[in-house]
């Protein structure tokens, strides 16, 4: 203040600093001498040191420290107040940053127990915080119990500690917002924001998709993100994708098998048998494909988004009933005479519809994806997959006489099956295999729900943008995810900046993701040799494009109207981050984004690839850019990646 209060003019010493200061606290002096005589301030001792007081604070001083007052205070300033030390301690907190009870204690000359009990009541009614708030170098906030610890004191011997926590701080809660306020607003300053093409290299590394060898997805001679293994690595996968919805025809070939070294769905159905992880419809597809999301059981009430608007009709009412009311999980056939109710016995067909409109309206699911996958296999999928062989039966099934009629007795009729048994029952179709149940409720308090979400979020997506909000089709939209994600701010769960180049500044991420996702920039990525590609459904939460990031322009216009979309059957093929290709459904129109020989190679490589691991049907290719394919960049990329030609285009097969 003294420094403020310098006069103009002032001619400066050999120590500007020291003169300022002089002349400033002469000048405070006088000013302070005028107060006092003019009755507007008085003076105190607090702990043996003279202070200046206002003479509002008269009653305040003598009441909570008891001060004397001296003669002449005006009675309207010797009134007793309703709380004097409260008001004391709460001016002192608003007009300091983080501190202790101990600081202020001394400050205001009174012990150290009485002003922690007011600052207690203070917190009681929030208008102070207790926390740690100030950083301590010399020692964490609570030392451990092993080794030799020493919590270093200036100019005192080193005093070992174990197990001690520093003492509690204390802010006001105005004081610790507008803190936090400009703390954020000088990281945000601090952070240059990365290109697009960089957070496409990112969020796959992120989300463990591994980039595929000669091999398949994920095995050793891949690069990329370590892959995941075990039944271990299928949790973490659908803990980070819980809640979205993805065709059936995509899950195991394309989204699973891609994060998952050693995948088989021996693997997916034991998580399911165990009650590990629930899988629940989001609507049909046209032909034998649907939206099916996975889900972690524990945690199932935050991710399962039922269809709100679903009437059941006498059928699926009465399966869901008894479902939700038998407190079970129950075969086919103890279903089906569930299903017609008292005066009807309805046809198998009959049941097994009933029991997928309740799929894919989120109400039950099965403790096995059997029947998802008897569905896809029934004829027209999003990402059609090559025919399996059947499966060899063993001797011992050989023996149950099923070729010849003859069950284990050598009586006709007593057939045994996959889908049968030896009692002479019909066999249980393949879309109704496992028992079924229904599921958990979804949370109904919306904070708790909408907290569960914005974490989701962030877990999977790294940095979360508008859109990345808006592709997942989130009740509220961004705009409620923004208050959410920037309460998590305030209370530094993740920090909100311009992380992304041109995404605006509403992108919200965890500090430590902010510092690998700057790890795949271009300069931190010089040591690659060469490009690196993928091939992933358009509707992988892995693939960037359409959601966080726009799609790009197209390298050469296409004239027909095609346009990218995260649209099922779809592919992406993406090279260094960069989209290159677009695979529409059925394969026969593409989409290139690049025309450089290089690029477009290693694009192709990685779409022959995926077919030839087997993970969708041949392509047959004809279009690119709404042009014919045939002598293009594209064409001889991908005739130089393994493709055959054919009259009016490409074909790639396994």
């Amino acid at each position: 203040m003294a420094a403020r209060l310098q006069p103009e003019g002032v001619e400066a010493s050999a120590d500007p600093a020291a003169s300022q200061l002089a002349a400033g606290s002469h000048l405070a002096a006088s000013h302070l001498a005028a107060l006092r005589k003019a009755n507007r301030a008085l003076t105190v001792t607090l702990s043996g040191v003279e202070r200046f007081a206002a003479i509002e604070d008269a009653a305040r001083l003598r009441d909570a420290i008891g001060v004397p007052l001296p003669m002449g205070v005006p009675l309207a300033f010797i009134e007793p107040v309703h709380d004097p030390l409260g008001d004391l301690v709460s001016r002192y907190a608003r007009t300091h940053g983080p501190f202790t009870a101990e600081e202020a204690a001394s400050r205001l000359g009174l012990g150290v127990a009485v002003v922690s009990t007011a600052l207690k009541r203070l917190a009681a009614d929030g208008r102070v915080v207790e926390g740690e708030f100030r950083p301590h170098p010399s020692a964490p906030a609570t030392v451990p119990d092993e080794g030799p610890e020493l919590l270093e004191a200036p100019e005192l011997p080193a005093v070992p500690l174990r197990g001690v926590p520093l003492s509690s701080e204390w802010c006001d809660s105005e004081v610790l917002r507008k803190l936090r306020r400009r703390s954020l607003a000088a990281l945000r300053a601090e952070v240059e924001p990365v290109d697009a093409a960089a957070y496409g290299r990112f969020l796959p590394t992120w989300q463990n998709v591994s980039v595929p060898s000669a091999g398949r997805p994920g095995s050793s001679g891949g690069r990329g993100a370590p892959a995941l293994r075990g039944l271990d690595g299928i949790m973490t996968a659908i803990d980070q994708l819980s809640g979205v919805p993805v065709p059936a025809s995509a899950w195991e070939p394309l989204v699973l098998a891609s994060r998952i070294s050693d995948y088989q769905p021996a693997m997916l159905d034991e998580l399911m048998a165990a009650g590990e992880v629930l899988w629940s419809g989001a609507g049909s597809l046209p032909g034998n494909d649907g939206w099916i999301s996975l889900h972690v059981a524990e945690a199932a009430e935050l991710t399962l988004n039922p269809d709100p608007e679903f009437e059941p009709g006498d059928a699926q009412l009465r399966l869901l009933e008894y479902l939700q009311t038998g407190g079970g999980a129950y075969f086919f056939r103890q279903l089906t005479d569930v299903a017609g109710g008292m005066d009807a016995v309805l046809s198998d067909d009959a049941v097994v519809a009933a029991l997928w409109d309740l799929v894919w309206a989120g109400r039950i699911t099965g403790d096995t994806f059997a029947p998802v996958r008897a569905m896809i296999a029934g004829g027209r999928t999003a990402h059609k997959q090559p025919a399996r062989p059947p499966r060899a039966r063993s001797l011992r099934m050989s023996r149950l006489g099923r070729s010849h009629g003859t069950g284990l007795m050598g009586s006709p009729g007593l057939t045994g099956g996959r889908y049968g048994s030896v009692t002479g029952a019909a066999p249980t179709p393949p879309l109704a295999v496992g028992r079924w149940s229904a599921l958990p409720a979804p949370e109904l308090d919306p904070t708790i729900h909408a907290r569960g979400t914005a974490e989701l979020l962030l877990d999977r997506y790294g940095v979360v943008t508008r859109g990345s909000v808006m592709v997942e089709n989130i009740v509220g939209g961004f705009g409620l995810m923004y208050k959410v994600l920037a309460r998590l701010e305030e209370a530094g769960r993740c920090r909100r900046g311009y992380f992304i180049e041109h995404l605006g500044a509403a992108q919200f991420a965890v500090p430590a993701t902010v510092d690998r996702l700057r790890s795949f920039t271009e300069d931190a990525q010089l040591a690659k040799t060469e490009p690196v590609a993928l091939a992933l459904a358009a509707t992988d939460p892995a693939n960037p494009y359409g959601a966080a990031l726009p799609w790009p322009a197209l390298a050469v216009d296409a004239g027909s109207g095609h346009r990218p979309g995260r649209k099922a059957g779809a592919l992406v093929v993406i090279v260094d981050g960069a989209l290159v290709l677009y695979v529409e459904r059925g394969g026969k129109t593409l989409l290139t984004f690049s025309q450089d020989d290089a690029v477009l190679a290693a694009a192709a490589a990685a779409l022959v690839g995926v077919v030839r691991r087997g993970a969708v049907d041949k392509l047959i290719m004809e279009k690119v850019n709404g042009h014919d394919l045939l002598d293009t960049p594209v064409a001889s990329a991908l005739a130089a990646a393994g493709a055959y030609s054919t009259p009016k285009g490409l074909r790639i097969r396994a």
